[in-house]
Formats: C-alpha cells, sequence, structure tokens
C-alpha cells in the first residue's frame, strides 16, 4: 500500500508567495536607480507601501514556528537550503567574471561563494539556518511549558527584542532592527504559540463569527501600518521644528523616525500576527500554488546577489524627476513582478534538472547493482 504524500495547506502557501513579492518590490524601492531623489508625495507613497510590505521577512519566521514546533528536525532540508544557496552565489560569481561585471580576487571569490560571507548578503538564509539548528531545543521547551508560563515568556522576548532598544534607542541592547537571531527566536515562539493555542479559540474572539475575525485582522493589519507612517513622519517633524542636534526634541524624533517599520518594531511585529492569522482562517489545497511556494527560497536567493543586483537595477533605472508619481509606481511594480517571475522560472528550471539528475543517478546505480 503507498502511503500517500501529505499536502501542504495552500493557504500558507500562499502567503509564502505573497510575502517573496512583498521582498522583491520591497528591494526595488530601496534599490531602484533614481529613486532616491524624489518628490515629496512619491516618497509619501513609498513610505505607505513599505509600511504594508514590512511583515515580509517576520511571517516567514512566525510560519516558521508555526509548523515546526510541532514538526520533527530534518537536517536534509538544512543541506537543501545550504546547496541552493552556494550553487546561486557560485552562479553570481561565474555570470559577474564572465560578463565582466566586476574584478574579484581569489579571496573576495572564495567570500563570495562561502556560505557565511562576511557581507550581507542573504543574511535572512543565514539566520533561517541558525534558527532551525536550534529548534528542536526551542520545540521542547514550547511542548513542555504551560500556557501562562509560555506567555511570560513571549512577553519577555517581545520586551527584550522590540521594546527595549526602541525605547533606550539601541543603546543598553540592540536587536540589530530585526537583523538578528533572538528576534527570529522571538518570532518563532510566537508563532509555536498561534499554533498550540489559536487566537479564534481564545478570549471573545471565540464568539466571532469567521468573517468578524478575519475583518479584524485586516482592520489592525492596516491600522499598524498607518501608526507606523504616522510615527514616522511625526518623529520627521519634530526633528525639523527642533533645535537641531543635540536637543532632547531632536533625540526624540531621530528616535521615532529611526525606530518606526523596521522589522522588531511593536507595530510591524503585530501587524505580521494579524497578517498570519487572516491566513490561518482559510483552508484549501492547490497544487500550483504549492508548487509555485516551493520556489520562493530560491527568488530570494537570485534576486538579492550582491554582485548582480546593482547591475540589474542600473538596466532598470527609474526617472523619477520627470515622469509622475503614477508612472513610477507603475514601473516599480511591473520591475518586480518582471524580477519575480524571472527568478522564479529560473528556479523551476534548476530544480527540474536537479530532479533529472537524481533520477539519471539513481538509474546508474539501480544498472550497477545488478552487474554486481
Amino acid at each position: 500500500m503507498e502511503i500517500e504524500k501529505k499536502v501542504r495547506e495552500s493557504n500558507f502557501e500562499l502567503m509564502r508567495i505573497i510575502s517573496m513579492f512583498m521582498i522583491v518590490a520591497w528591494h526595488v524601492i530601496i534599490c531602484g536607480v533614481g529613486l532616491t531623489y524624489i518628490r515629496e508625495t512619491l516618497a509619501l507613497s513609498f513610505d505607505v507601501i513599505k509600511a504594508i510590505f514590512v511583515v515580509h521577512v517576520n511571517s516567514f519566521v512566525l510560519i516558521t514556528g508555526y509548523f515546526q514546533s510541532n514538526s520533527k528536525f530534518s537536517l536534509k532540508k538544512v543541506w537543501n537550503l545550504i546547496a541552493t544557496s552556494w550553487f546561486y552565489r557560485i552562479v553570481a560569481v561565474i555570470v559577474a567574471l564572465a560578463l565582466s561585471l566586476t574584478t574579484l580576487t581569489n579571496l573576495e571569490i572564495l567570500n563570495n561563494i562561502f556560505i557565511l560571507p562576511l557581507g550581507h548578503e542573504h543574511w535572512f538564509i543565514h539566520y533561517y539556518i541558525l534558527l532551525y539548528l536550534v529548534s528542536p531545543f526551542l520545540n521542547k521547551l514550547i511542548s513542555s511549558v504551560k500556557q501562562d508560563e509560555y506567555k511570560k515568556l513571549i512577553l519577555t522576548l517581545i520586551f527584550i527584542d522590540c521594546f527595549l532598544p526602541y525605547l533606550t534607542n539601541q543603546q543598553f541592547f540592540s536587536a540589530a532592527s530585526g537583523f538578528s537571531l533572538i528576534h527570529f527566536v522571538t518570532l518563532y515562539f510566537i508563532g509555536g504559540y498561534l499554533r498550540k493555542y489559536p487566537l479564534k479559540d481564545s478570549y471573545h474572539f471565540k464568539n466571532m463569527s469567521l468573517k468578524k475575525f478575519r475583518l479584524t485582522m485586516v482592520v489592525v493589519f492596516f491600522a499598524c501600518a498607518f501608526f507606523s507612517v504616522t510615527i514616522l513622519y511625526l518623529g520627521r517633524y519634530i526633528c525639523n521644528i527642533s533645535n537641531g542636534d543635540g536637543s532632547i526634541l531632536f533625540e526624540i524624533g531621530r528616535v521615532l523616525q529611526s525606530h518606526a517599520g523596521t522589522y522588531d518594531y511593536p507595530l510591524t511585529v503585530l501587524q505580521s500576527c494579524a497578517y498570519l492569522l487572516f491566513f490561518s482562517t482559510f483552508s484549501f489545497k492547490n497544487k500550483l500554488i504549492n508548487k509555485i511556494s516551493s520556489l520562493m527560497i530560491g527568488v530570494y536567493l537570485i534576486h538579492e546577489s550582491e554582485l548582480l543586483k546593482p547591475y540589474l537595477y542600473q538596466a532598470f533605472a527609474f526617472d523619477a524627476v520627470n515622469n509622475s508619481n503614477l508612472v513610477i509606481l507603475g514601473q516599480v511594480f511591473l520591475l518586480a513582478v518582471f524580477i519575480f517571475v524571472s527568478a522564479t522560472l529560473i528556479e523551476f528550471v534548476r530544480k527540474e534538472i536537479v530532479i533529472f539528475l537524481k533520477f539519471i543517478l539513481k538509474r546508474i546505480r539501480r544498472k550497477n547493482s545488478e552487474i554486481t
């Protein structure tokens, strides 16, 4: 009897796809050539978009905690992730050198293909691997701790990870704006809690209809985005009206605008949770969505190559001075779609080649075993 392979819930896979597109669009906005000097109205549009899209990284970590907290550790998954990252690093070096995009010393070549380079490239993959390696120990704590103690643990981590850096302006403790393992661990515990103790079945939410719960999550999501943008512009306004560098008022304004919209920002974490909870209310399975979702890590690795990324955005430079806001927003969207679709197709081809090579290798081994 064949064991039926477990099919993933496509609602969460769709969330992964949307989150990866958010990441691509985010990078187009912050890295796009010509978007540095833009009019205030266009800057506001991008700030609003970023406030909405900022959940992208947190959502991947939350969903990891949501599922991995109740799953077995697989070393094969780690090696597959390392192999994929390594593959695209090597390809990026070959392409960059073949097209004479840059010159690299032997040491720089080694650094660019090594899984833990000295730079910032693919930072998410590095912390994700570290999180996955410690996940068995985190899971033991999740499975054994009582709900009240679990709440206290999460609240403590949120205070350390989200509020302490914000309240002390990174002076007492810094979670590196979310670019850190402690932030990933905090989100992992939150994701595990939401899986173990569904919010829909708790407190007054259990008396809500499914539609009202979904609407509540949507309201929370956009409210967090709205207040993030408001606080950002409030900080800028305070800095403008203050007496300048060194004054208390100026420092308050600087803190407000420098922390708003970061991954470890309290509102961003709340917004990310609402995003996850909204998708958790759906339940459906779709093979195409699941297939596309399995390609998303490749999309991240392809479009985030430090060697190739600058030339990609230079090739599609934006004229934010002479074009209207609508034209620029349309160009940004189309470039994000182009990068997303192209990287998805490239990763699809790579995975199909790997499957084919594994099939050939399996046949060769089978023939060799028959001969012996």
